[in-house]
């Protein structure tokens, strides 16, 4: 309500309600619903009340974003997309001109500049301390790291499949201990298709056959990691087309679902239908018979989301209270097309361009009736890679 005086001036009542009066409570509804940290961090930089606010109320769940950048030219700014928002950032000028291979909750990357491996929060720009000889990446050429956990604790470890010496396997542990990389390298590995820590055991999954191997790690006396043997799990195969049906049209991931060692299968699962992941998940069939586990298909992932890629896969929590378009029993997942397009789909939900006639383009998948939808995330171009990132609570 206003009053007018005597001289016509206009001047706000006592009970008249300012922005910077908004409840904790009513602040809290809306700093949930903004997927994009950057959004949160504008919510508490409109005024020093709402800054307080945000500082007082609880952090809303973070979610996976991808970042899309150029591999031939990494200088400059990158894209950051995610379910419902999309942003250009600059990532800190140390890791500007690296190629990253590995991601972990909370922002950081393992990212590469020649042969020389760095730690690196892309939010904070903080790095992880590593020995001379962990940084040096001399034997060991990775195409995948993956972090055993938080790399700002001394105990965690970090595993890499090489690039290209396909029988091999690194590990080294994160601090300024131990004697850097050591490698394992064993002939029944004929092709380790993806790696993962579940239950802080390291596993490989080989393909084709999709039979997973289980790693056993040892401490040196000076804290270096050792791998000292491989046992391969006695699974029964599962039903459905292989990688022997159609080799185009197969892609694997492994990651922990529940608690247990899941794989993700891209195939033709269905006569002229274009490939589409299932979920399989490793059970103990708790018989005597010559197989002790088998995959069987999991079409509910409870309260998580599945997010696959090539350098990072992993379930993520949806909590009850996410209103910004994180979906539960869904499956978001990235795709590399090689060649530029010259347009993009009809179907494409969100688009950003990278260059001329290349982009980055999700769109849903055609439902195929299971109870799981799928959303794919297509980078275009021959070198624009995509990696998933888990940014930190803001």
């Amino acid at each position: 309500m206003s009053t007018t005086d005597m001289y016509g001036s206009t001047e706000s009542s006592p009970s008249s309600a300012r922005w910077s009066d908004l409840p904790d409570e009513l602040l809290g509804i809306v700093r949930v619903r903004l997927a994009s940290p950057w959004a949160r961090v504008r919510l508490a930089a409109v005024c020093r009340a709402w800054r307080a606010a945000s500082s007082r109320l609880p952090a809303p769940p973070a979610v996976p974003l991808l970042l899309v950048y150029k591999w031939t030219h990494l200088s400059g700014p990158k894209r950051l997309c995610g379910p419902v928002d999309g942003c250009v950032v600059r990532v800190p000028e140390r890791a500007e001109n690296m190629r990253f291979v590995g991601s972990h909750d909370g922002g950081w990357v393992a990212a590469v500049e020649y042969s020389k491996l760095v730690i690196m929060n892309l939010f904070s720009g903080a790095e992880v301390a590593l020995s001379i000889r962990s940084q040096s990446l001399y034997y060991i050429m990775p195409r995948k790291i993956i972090f055993s956990g938080d790399p700002t604790s001394s105990g965690c470890i970090l595993a890499s499949n090489d690039k290209w010496r396909r029988f091999q396997i690194g590990v080294c542990k994160i601090g300024g201990g131990g004697s850097g990389w050591t490698a394992y390298q064993e002939d029944t590995l004929t092709d380790l298709g993806d790696i993962a820590f579940c239950n802080s055991e390291l596993y490989g999954l080989l393909h084709p056959g999709e039979k997973l191997v289980k790693f056993k790690i040892d401490m040196e006396e000076d804290g270096t990691p050792v791998i000292k043997s491989s046992h391969r799990l006695a699974i029964k195969s599962r039903d459905g087309p292989t990688y022997e049906n159609d080799t185009t049209a197969y892609n694997c991931h492994l990651f922990e679902l529940h608690g247990k060692p899941s794989m993700a299968i891209q195939t033709r699962w269905l006569p002229s239908h274009e490939p589409f992941f299932k979920i399989f998940t490793l059970v103990d069939t708790n018989s005597v018979e010559a197989y002790k586990y088998k995959w069987v298909e999991v079409t509910s992932f409870g309260d998580h989301a599945l997010f696959l890629g090539p350098f990072w896969s992993k379930a993520v929590h949806v909590a009850v209270d996410q209103h910004y378009g994180l979906e539960r029993n869904h499956i978001y997942y990235t795709e590399h097309i090689h060649s530029r397009t010259t347009e993009l789909p009809d179907d494409a939900m969100y688009s950003v361009t990278i260059a001329e006639h290349e982009y980055m383009y999700y769109k849903k998948d055609q439902n195929v009736g299971d109870g799981v939808e799928r959303t794919g995330y297509y980078v275009t171009g021959g070198n624009n890679l995509g990696i998933w990132l888990y940014p930190p609570d803001l």
